[in-house]
């Protein structure tokens, strides 16, 4: 019995060892995966830190409409809700049969599609055109709840889409 407290002992003194003797964590760099083009900025858009956050609401709204999950509702403004589904609070239940009216292909783009930019307004807010989405294949078509473009803007702590 009196072998455990010695193996016990042997194991958390050895512990520190094994691990080179430092007291501090530390963890590599993050650094984007090599050929993650998502949420990749060119030089004549916003710096990145400044829109990744309004890029991935939008892009996050899209993917959500490719799975049809009312989730992405969350990302509209009362006005583009209003303006795209009639009504402020009409997201959730009209999600399905705005949908509806994609084409398949459309939402299978949908699932790959990326938001690499994003032009800064000066109002603060930020605007994403269609034309600059990229998709895996071959495009979505415009129309319906894909609009020409995009504006995002800041409430609260949140970017969200507005009209």
């Amino acid at each position: 019995m009196r072998v455990r407290p010695l193996l016990l002992a042997l194991m958390l003194l050895s512990s520190p060892a094994a691990c080179g003797g430092k007291d501090e964590v530390t963890m590599p760099p993050l650094t984007p995966e090599p050929g993650d083009s998502r949420l990749a900025d060119t030089p004549t858009t916003a710096s990145s830190s400044r829109t990744l956050a309004a890029r991935l609401a939008l892009y996050r709204y899209l993917r959500g409409i490719a799975a049809g999950n009312v989730k992405a509702c969350a990302f509209l403004t009362a006005s583009y809700e209003r303006r795209v589904f009639g009504g402020p609070g009409r997201c959730r239940s009209g999600l399905a049969e705005a949908r509806a009216r994609l084409r398949p292909q459309d939402i299978a783009a949908l699932r790959g599609v990326t938001v690499p930019v994003c032009e800064a307004a000066p109002d603060g807010g930020c605007t994403v055109r269609f034309a600059d989405l990229r998709w895996k294949g071959e495009p979505a078509s415009q129309g319906g709840l894909l609009a020409a473009s995009f504006t995002l803007r800041k409430t609260g702590t949140y970017w969200r889409i507005a009209a």
